[in-house]
């Protein structure tokens, strides 16, 4: 796991570039290092996984400077070896199994390249402004903010985040700032001080699994993601995903899970088992700095317990850990892939309800053109994945609005504390072997996994989905502390263009939507957001 950064255009200041790449010292704190470019410069931050073995950085292959975040699953490989994999596989047009984003400068042909894995498990954020040729490329947003020297709020992808939840089509919510789409390629030419996009290209998961049993695929996964010479830690949920990983795990392993005030334990007793708590009164302290870390407001209420999580994680002193991310949205199992189903309507409108809830009456805080521009939107993205067919139109919608933010998440939250995210469902050709099976069994969802966990803990007794989300039911004193909040920040948020926030409205709407507001509020003076 490492931290990228580079910088160029007609504005490059070398010295604003070093102060930008010791904002991501906690992604690398055991070297970094940069290569000139072009009028700018190439960076690079490392924490060492796979070997221990100094280099220079960025990675030199060849002719070719790779800064690189992440791990290319080959048995035995360095980081040397590892980017001419990826180097490799570009040129194949085949990428090898792992989890990575990566830009590559080759000299020899002034090419720049951007790559993000094909389920963008690690990030990559872009500002690039094509009448100046600046480009400006990294690991998370803060370096990006730091180079730019300020923050213009998005005021449309703000109005995504409140009516559905996060943003669409890898917005963020600061103006020009996009995100490298999941599995997106962007080759840019540096020449005259300016760098031109030449070519844009999306690479789908494409690895083939070994075996035809999800069971040992599966467990190959596992041992991929193993693979490094730091000890390793497992996130337990008590949910289906991260007990069938225990099933593989060694009973000395350290295993981490969340303790919610209010909450019924879901996982058993067992060796190395560190219990975490999270009371409510640690609500508001929590949620700010997972904001902060995240760098977007979002309705998933995991944000403060992924935070939670890492600290604890990151005090016991892991740099890597084991998480079930990714297993809902391949064998699907969540309701709303019921409730898709069942659905006899496959229209873009009743499709994009289910996926968004009511994002039409959401959206009416803000004016009527951005609400009316949202809407289409939305109805268009709907449309575009609709014709590929209603299967693929929800795999689409999965990898793109569900799984990205999960593992961005995931990512920015644990590498907070320098830990590295490892997510076996993701690897070893599993997605394949998951779109060939049949996910739904009976109205019960993740079919293929629930049997595997049955045949490996025979004791194992099936239960409805529990979401890892907070328990807002049960946590009256956090849902009054948000209402309050809120009702002293409504101007601020008036100003970013919630024009109809009330204080009537902030007092009825529910829980889910109130968590909304408060993190984009807190997101607002975190990053001192206005107009």
């Amino acid at each position: 796991m490492c931290g990228i950064l580079g910088d160029i255009g007609p504005r490059f200041d070398g010295a604003r570039f070093r102060q930008a790449l010791q904002n991501l010292h906690h992604r690398g704190p055991y070297d970094n290092g940069f290569v000139d470019l072009p009028a700018g410069a190439l960076g690079m931050t490392r924490l060492p996984m796979s070997s221990a073995a100094s280099l220079p950085i960025p990675v030199k292959y060849g002719e070719t400077y790779a800064a690189y975040n992440g791990e290319v699953y080959s048995p035995n490989v360095g980081i040397v070896d590892e980017v001419r994999l990826l180097c490799e596989g570009i040129e194949k047009g085949i990428l090898p199994d792992g989890m990575f984003a990566l830009a590559l400068w080759q000299p020899h042909s002034a090419s720049l390249t951007l790559q993000r894995d094909s389920y963008g498990i690690k990030p990559l954020y872009y500002f690039y402004q094509a009448d100046r040729g600046r480009l400006i490329f990294s690991s998370e947003l803060t370096p990006i903010l730091t180079l730019l020297g300020e923050c213009i709020p998005n005021i449309a992808a703000i109005a995504q985040v409140v009516a559905t939840g996060g943003t669409l089509e890898g917005e963020s919510l600061f103006s020009g700032i996009r995100l490298v789409a999941p599995g997106e390629q962007l080759r840019f030419r540096l020449g005259e001080g300016q760098a031109r996009l030449i070519q844009r290209q999306h690479f789908f998961p494409q690895t083939e699994p070994s075996s035809h049993s999800i069971e040992e695929t599966l467990g190959e996964a596992i041992n991929r993601c193993k693979s490094t010479f730091r000890p390793s830690a497992l996130l337990l949920s008590g949910g289906i995903d991260s007990t069938l990983l225990n099933t593989w795990m060694k009973p000395d392993i350290a295993k981490f899970t969340l303790a919610l005030e209010s909450a019924e334990e879901s996982v058993r007793l067992q060796p190395n088992l560190h219990r975490i708590s999270l009371e409510q009164t640690a609500f508001m302290p929590v949620l700010r700095k997972a904001v902060k870390n995240f760098g977007a407001a979002t309705r998933m209420s995991s944000l403060l317990m992924y935070q939670q999580i890492a600290d604890a994680v990151g005090d016991a002193g892991y740099h890597c850990v084991l998480l079930g991310e990714g297993a809902d949205e391949l064998f699907w199992g969540y309701p709303r892939h019921l409730d898709l189903q069942q659905s006899k309507r496959h229209d873009a409108g009743s499709f994009a309800r289910i996926w968004f809830g009511d994002y039409q009456n959401k959206a009416k805080l803000f004016s009527s053109e951005i609400t009316s521009e949202l809407n289409d939107q939305i109805e268009e993205i709907s449309n575009s994945a609709l014709k590929e067919g209603y299967e693929a139109a929800i795999d689409h919608f999965d990898l793109h609005y569900s799984l990205e933010p999960l593992l961005r998440r995931a990512d920015h939250l644990l590498m907070s504390r320098t830990i590295e995210a490892r997510t076996p469902y993701l690897h070893a050709g599993l997605g394949m072997l998951a779109s060939r099976s049949t996910r739904l069994a009976d109205g019960i969802t993740k079919a293929p996994l629930c049997n595997l966990l049955k045949k490996r803990l025979p004791n194992w007794q099936w239960k409805p989905k529990q979401h890892f989300r907070l328990p807002f039911a049960y946590w009256p004193k956090a849902v009054q502390e948000m209402r309050h909040y809120l009702q002293e920040h409504c101007e601020s948020l008036r100003n970013i263009g919630l024009v109809n926030l009330t204080p009537a409205y902030i007092e009825t709407v529910d829980n889910t939507q109130l968590f909304t507001l408060t993190t984009l509020s807190l997101w607002q003076q975190e990053y001192e957001v206005n107009l």
